[in-house]
């Protein structure tokens, strides 16, 4: 079948319906009259189902492509929607009656990439149920949803493995991340090391097992000095600086009475004092930035008139015709309504001062109990750092322990990899035969395949031909028909018309004098445009001076307005910043003193708990007079619990070891079995091999035999060809083979001649030269 050809019909077939012009199966009859005369029965059928089945469920799709689109939008393109509603349709509805031959070939005729993005978005289940599902329970019954959409996905899963690889290797150049998945818990429980099974083949010697490593030696570190935990960093500092000031004094005394020596130019007069003081104040005076400025600001400026142009002045006109609506609607508001909305604004002003002031004491408030709290996390803060200390030691043991066991594991897998690693070394250099038996394979393929493309070639070199001989036929005929004489025309009047029979058909003498008259009909309307347009120039700079006198006055009122906002606004904003400083006061006092109070409630329950401590002591005290006769009931009954406990342990460890033991013994019966199995199951696969080599042998001697008797054959054809092909030459014409003999003749006899006068030549020289 021609699974493209029908998967490109199905999808014109559904884009080119309209519901609004004809019915699903007039629209399905009319195409396939129009563009499927040349199919089959069978795929007119297919072609009829698939589209009935994607306009039935056509909400069902377009909830999937729509979903699979914003997840994937990466990787898809909203103009394959068809193609993916298509293959959709058959894999969730109708896959059970497709044989699964067939579906693969049609999927692989597409592209991949397509495709494996499709088949990877279906069969991810967890994807499907958490997003797509919720949508399909609004228009489908739940039930049907997961026993029948969802269920048969994950039943044809297993068939499909095989397609999802091949799609994503195509695709991606990886295997499927779902096909991985699937596959990896089996894996996981089977994590055993690869068999591997010898050939049997003379085996080398064992090198000898290198010597043991020198055990390293024991670091024996010197004893902790003991004045070193005596004395504290603060005293260690004190002691420095106490030797560096004795130091200091002991230099000042040694060099105490020294003599200077003393410069003659020292004596001489100089104003060196008086320059320095001069340079020093130059540069006080340019260091001097906080200098006041030399001309103050000027404080009255009159406003400067800026220039508008046309833009600016009907953008300033338009604002000003919004605010004048609005002020027009507000006075027609009070007019009708008989009431103001300037009350119900400065209530609301006065609401919102209110709720200023309320939050900026909750936000003091709140600064208090965050002060209060930092207190309250610097003592949790402690505390947890104490029983971190505690855990911290635990947690060293216990590691400790663990690092134990993890060395003696480390070693056992040490010990074993070795094991692994002598085996598949022996194994590999054992490979060489099979490596010899592919490469003789892959020659054997290689021959085939050049036999094939000197065949193919032969064909096209064939097929070349028929078509050079053609396209000279052709071009032949052309050359005929050039040949042929060209009928000539008579010559053009410009006054005639064609005759062609046209509406309007005129000569070009009367087109060219309507010309005229159209361009004189153009020039006149030119002219009274140019009046129109000079007109409404004048108009437009008149309403613009207008307007810029309307703007100023609204700008200059404006301006006044704006002013004495701003002076209120700054007013407003004085007394806002004396209430917060106030408020911002009384909350500080409020944090002092309940920080104070709970300070002096914590120092009187510190003394609380040192007065019980004092007492408890005392008792203590009391208490040591019968000491030592508790201490020898104490001692007593310590001893009889630890006889106690030793006899338990003992029991305990006793029971562990026979379970041991048990279960020691068990495993050893279970190794035995496995190595006389593994041993059978060796020496089985020895003997087949060597079964499977021998015939090997054989079946290769004889084909050295055949080929051998077939060249021996092949050279005598070859023989006998010869002669018969030499004696058919001398019987075709005897006259050419008698000029051949008599040639080969005196070509001998010349030769013979050549050979004597030079043995003659030798001969007459004398021996000394000769020699």
């Amino acid at each position: 079948m021609r699974y493209q050809q029908l998967i490109t019909h199905v999808t014109e077939l559904i884009k080119s319906y309209n519901p609004i012009i004809l019915t699903p199966d007039s629209h399905c009859e009319q195409y396939i009259q129009e563009n499927c005369k040349k199919l089959f029965d069978t795929e007119i059928m297919f072609l009829k189902q698939v589209f009935s089945g994607v306009q039935r469920y056509e909400e069902f799709l377009k909830i999937l492509t729509k979903i699979m689109f914003t997840l994937l939008s990466s990787t898809t393109n909203r103009n394959d929607a068809t193609l993916y509603q298509i293959f959709s349709y058959l894999i969730l509805f109708r896959l059970d009656e497709l044989p699964y031959n067939e579906f693969k070939k049609m999927v692989n005729e597409q592209d991949p990439v397509k495709m494996n993005v499709l088949l990877q978005f279906l069969f991810d289940i967890d994807k499907i149920i958490t997003h797509v599902k919720p949508q399909w329970i609004e228009i489908y019954d739940p039930q049907y949803i997961q026993e029948t959409v969802i269920g048969g996905l994950e039943q044809h899963f297993p068939m499909m493995k095989d397609l999802l690889s091949s799609l994503s290797s195509r695709a991606t150049g990886k295997q499927s991340e779902l096909v991985q998945e699937d596959e990896r818990p089996e894996s996981a429980t089977k994590k055993q090391p690869t068999k591997t099974m010898p050939f049997k083949l003379s085996e080398t010697k064992k090198k000898p097992d290198p010597p043991p490593p020198p055990k390293p030696e024991q670091y024996k570190s010197k004893p902790v000095p003991g004045n070193l935990n005596k004395k504290t960093l603060q005293q260690i500092e004190e002691d420095n600086k106490l030797r560096f000031e004795q130091s200091k004094k002991k230099v000042q005394e040694t060099y105490k009475d020294a003599k200077q020596f003393e410069f003659k130019t020292d004596l001489r007069p100089t104003n060196y004092e008086t320059v320095k003081k001069e340079v020093e104040d130059t540069l006080n005076q340019q260091l001097q930035f906080n200098m006041k400025i030399a001309k103050p600001a000027p404080v009255d400026l009159e406003t400067a008139e800026i220039k508008l142009n046309a833009a600016a002045i009907l953008r300033e006109e338009m604002l000003l015709k919004k605010k004048q609506e609005i002020e027009k609607e507000r006075v027609k508001n009070l007019e009708v309504n008989l009431r103001d909305s300037g009350e119900f604004e400065e209530w609301k002003k006065q609401q919102e001062e209110q709720e200023q002031i309320a939050r900026m004491e909750h936000q003091q408030q709140k600064k208090i109990e965050m002060e209060l709290a930092r207190e309250a996390a610097m003592r949790a803060q402690e505390e947890k750092f104490k029983e971190n200390r505690i855990l911290a030691e635990k947690m060293k043991v216990e590691a400790e322990e663990r690092l134990k066991e993890r060395q003696e594991l480390q070693q056992e897998q040490v010990a074993y990899k070795k094991q692994l690693i002598e085996q598949i070394m022996e194994a590999d250099k054992k490979v060489y035969l099979q490596v010899e038996k592919v490469q003789e394979k892959n020659k054997q393929i290689a021959e085939d395949q050049k036999l094939e493309m000197a065949r193919l070639l032969e064909l096209k070199r064939q097929e070349d031909e028929q078509i050079r001989i053609k396209r000279e036929e052709l071009i032949k005929q052309i050359r005929e028909l050039e040949r042929q004489p060209i009928k000539r025309t008579k010559g053009y009047d410009p006054t005639e018309t064609m005759g062609y029979g046209l509406l309007e058909e005129m000569s070009l003498a009367e087109l060219r004098d309507r010309l005229e008259i159209v361009k004189a009909e153009r020039k006149a309307e030119e002219e009274d445009k140019r009046k129109e347009i000079v007109t409404q120039k004048d108009e437009y700079l008149s309403s613009m001076q207008r307007k810029v006198q309307e703007i100023k006055a609204h700008r200059q009122a404006e301006s006044q307005q704006k002013d004495m906002e701003r002076e209120a606004k700054r007013m407003k904003k004085q007394k806002e910043e004396d209430l917060k400083k106030k408020i911002r006061e009384e909350q500080l006092l409020q944090v002092q003193n309940k920080i104070s109070n709970k300070k002096q409630i914590k120092s009187a329950e510190e003394q609380r708990i040192a007065a019980e401590v004092r007492e408890t002591k005392l008792r203590q005290q009391y208490m040591n007079a019968n000491k030592a006769m508790v201490e020898m009931k104490a001692w007593k009954s310590q001893q009889d619990g630890l006889e106690r406990e030793i006899k338990n342990r003992q029991n305990e460890k006793l029971i562990v070891q026979e379970g041991v033991e048990s279960v020691n013994l068990r495993e050893r019966k279970i190794l035995a079995e496995q190595a006389k199995r593994l041993v059978k199951a060796k020496v089985d696969f020895n003997q087949a091999y060597d079964n499977d080599l021998k015939t090997a042998y054989q079946m290769n001697d004889q084909l050295h035999l055949e080929e051998a008797e077939n060249r021996t054959q092949m050279h005598n054809i070859q023989r006998e060809w010869k002669e018969e092909h030499t004696k058919n030459m001398i019987t075709r014409d005897e006259y050419k083979q008698k000029i051949s003999e008599v040639s080969l003749k005196n070509s001998k006899k010349k030769q013979q001649i050549t050979k004597q006068d030079f043995s003659r030549q030798l001969e007459q020289l004398p021996s000394a030269q000769y020699s």
